[in-house]
């Protein structure tokens, strides 16, 4: 009862952990222009401002807490009614840009530059995106780290485990802790039956596990996953299997994502050494991940697992006369797991952008 309340706590601190944010550094650049060569060189340009003032640059709108939007257009004016070129002396075209913030879609500040040549412009970059982006906070080192790592729809993941199986003896029909078994007409047993004091068994069965994990929520997942594993109580020639699933609730930090999870397994064979054997083990573990590249994170797991209902052994599988027929066992397993977890597809990111100051008058 006390480990079960320790895990509700454990998994109830998880469930109500903060979900991820989209970071005000990540910045969408788009723009405008009749002529293509505008266009071309203020996208480079303020694309090259914004990573150099440590901005992420999505590829869509959505994932950006702000919008840089620019346009150029020819610079007119009106005579008489009617739109005309600028005169000689006056610059040729506009370019205006503005800074939208994506949460409302609304206009947080706007000015023209004017220009007639590219070549004027170059030394007006830096100032320009500056202006442009005054009213978006500085940079923080949390806000600079790359963490779509941490939120990605599937993850593939591959493990190499290390469970240790524990068998703990049970008394139900024994005397003094013994077995006794043998053959009742073999005279040369002068008691015609061996006996055996028995004791607790403990066994690592190292094996693999490969999984497919579903982030639904920023602060929850569910991974379906298939174990082998080598050995059972006496043999390493059995191959055991199973299946289950784990439920997981990610908290997620800079450089780390700690994952405790709820875990349900299946065994898919029994050994013939048992007589008796439940298929269904319940328990939790946890998992440690660190980014290992972009695309996923290299990860520690551990868990405790158990086996509801009791185990039994053949004693032995061979005998004549054994006394009692079955050994049992409660069976739990503690395991140690070192694997990859590979990401595919970015999950949305949820913005969240602090207020804004109406931009000053021209």
């Amino acid at each position: 009862m006390k480990k079960t309340l320790f895990f509700l706590i454990l998994f109830g601190l998880a469930a109500s952990s903060y979900a991820q944010n989209i970071s005000n550094r990540f910045l969408f650049i788009e723009g405008t222009a009749e002529n293509e060569e505008h266009l071309e060189f203020f996208l480079e340009h303020f694309t090259i401002e914004a990573r150099t003032s440590g901005y992420t640059i999505p590829k869509r709108k959505r994932e950006a807490a702000h919008t840089f939007s620019f346009s150029v257009s020819p610079n007119v004016v009106v005579v008489n009614g009617v739109e005309r070129p600028a005169p000689p002396g006056d610059s040729r075209y506009i370019l205006k840009i503005s800074l939208i913030n994506n949460k409302n879609n609304e206009e947080s500040l706007s000015f023209d530059f004017f220009f007639t040549e590219l070549i004027e412009t170059y030394e007006y970059i830096q100032l320009l995106f500056n202006r442009a982006t005054v009213y978006i906070p500085a940079a923080t080192v949390d806000q600079l780290v790359d963490r779509r790592w941490q939120n990605k729809w599937l993850y593939l993941r591959a493990s190499f485990d290390y469970p240790i199986v524990f068998n703990a003896l049970q008394p139900k029909g024994l005397k003094g802790g013994q077995a006794a078994y043998g053959d009742p007409f073999d005279i040369s047993q002068p008691l015609f039956y061996y006996t055996q004091r028995l004791d607790h068994k403990i066994q690592p069965q190292p094996g693999l596990t490969v999984g497919l994990e579903f982030q639904f929520l920023n602060f929850m997942s569910l991974e379906g996953i298939f174990k082998i594993n080598m050995g059972d109580t006496s043999t390493y020639s059995f191959v055991n299997m199973s299946t289950g699933g784990h439920l997981m609730f990610p908290i997620k930090t800079k450089y780390l994502t700690i994952q405790p999870y709820l875990a349900y397994n299946y065994h898919l064979n029994i050994s013939p050494l048992y007589s008796k054997f439940p298929r269904h083990a319940f328990g939790a573990g946890l998992q440690f991940a660190a980014r290992g590249g972009k695309p996923g994170a290299f990860f520690i797991d551990v868990n405790y697992m158990h086996t509801f209902g009791d185990v039994a052994l053949h004693n032995p599988p061979s005998s004549n006369t054994p006394n009692p027929t079955e050994i049992y066992y409660k069976r739990f397993v503690i395991g140690l797991g070192v694997g990859y977890k590979f990401g595919f597809v970015d999950r949305k990111p949820r913005i969240k952008t602090p207020k804004t100051e109406s931009a000053p008058a021209e």
